[in-house]
């Protein structure tokens, strides 16, 4: 990689995520760029309003090209986060305008710290979207998509204990949950509430993932049970004592 390294966060708890969620990967100069100024703007090193650093004070600082300087700052203003004026700069956009479904913005979010605004509005989502997801998937569900919800739902019954396993297996219910609702928009909505499932392993103390896998299990099991009934009132309501149980300050999925 050009550039000097020491610049940049090379390595991050959600590395992987990004690897397999993320719009751009952290790979090349190009991405790292991008994911080290993101990072910054939205944990708030850049205050709303501010102008960025020029061209020339960027290739100085980082010994990059002015052409990845360029295509990064598209990037950042593709994602909502800057707005590049000519003979102005490029000055750090009101949150309002961010792209905070832009799966790279929610992670950078994550990196930071999220605030307690930010947990809130996720949990938020999760009450209009999860609830309506079991709905319909009881509905519209065919015994293959119970099939792939039964045996997500075995997997994480069998890795209680291991953090990672259960996260991943716990990230395979709910998205073949969005899958079986058999909408084509609705089934990608998923990668909205991924990363909130995935910080669960990143940046929750152990003793307490562990407990929350234990606590949340039984959950998730009413969950199914009432999609393969094919109970969409059922699967509204024990969606919804699922979200009741996970508080603003913990990461449970």
């Amino acid at each position: 990689m050009h550039g000097d390294p020491k610049l940049f966060v090379t390595t991050s708890p959600y590395d992987e995520f990004v690897k397999r969620h993320g719009t751009i990967q952290r790979r090349g100069i190009f991405g790292y760029f991008v994911h080290s100024l993101g990072r910054r703007i939205v944990g708030g090193e850049f205050p709303i309003g501010s102008t960025l650093p020029n061209e020339p004070e960027l290739v100085e600082q980082f010994g990059i090209s002015r052409t990845v300087i360029r295509e990064a700052m598209k990037a950042l203003a593709s994602k909502g986060l800057v707005e590049i004026k000519t003979r102005v700069g490029t000055r750090v956009r009101d949150p309002q305008f961010w792209h905070h479904t832009d799966i790279d913005v929610m992670v950078w979010y994550y990196e930071t710290g999220p605030s307690l605004e930010i947990m809130r509005s996720i949990k938020d989502l999760r009450r209009v979207l999860e609830p309506e997801a079991a709905a319909r998937a009881a509905s519209r569900g065919t015994e293959a998509d119970f099939d792939r919800i039964r045996q997500a739902y075995a997997a994480m019954a069998d890795s209680i204990g291991d953090i990672n396993a259960h996260a991943d297996a716990d990230l395979r219910f709910h998205t073949a949950i969005f899958a079986a609702t058999h909408n084509m928009i609705y089934s990608q909505l998923i990668d909205l509430l991924a990363v909130a499932i995935f910080a669960n392993r990143a940046i929750s103390p152990a003793d307490q993932v562990l407990s929350g896998q234990e606590r949340g299990l039984p959950f998730h099991k009413d969950i199914l049970d009432a999609i393969i009934a094919r109970d969409p009132d059922a699967a509204t309501a024990v969606t919804h004592r699922l979200l009741d149980s996970w508080r603003v300050d913990r990461h449970d999925g």
